[in-house]
């Protein structure tokens, strides 16, 4: 198994999965380079859910499930650029 990867990424806030009331319950980032990443469940997640459609920075540690990438965020702040 490969050690996970401090990244720092640029993107935005977008859901990836819902409640039934339509209430975001999980978000991923999806890069300038048209990448995706997941967002590991956290606190700190659930903290991106209040900037949907912001642009962010986040960094974090990187790692592959099945097909996705995943980060398991360390910070992020408004990406004000």
């Amino acid at each position: 198994m490969v050690d996970p990867e401090t990244k720092t990424i640029r993107g935005i806030v977008i859901p990836t999965d819902w409640y039934d009331n339509g209430h975001p319950r999980s978000v991923a980032i999806a890069t300038y380079r048209e990448q995706k990443y997941l967002v590991a469940e956290s606190p700190k997640c659930r903290q991106l859910l209040s900037l949907l459609n912001e642009r962010v920075v986040v960094s974090g540690k990187v790692h592959q499930e099945e097909q996705n990438m995943v980060i398991d965020v360390g910070d992020f702040y408004r990406d004000i650029a």
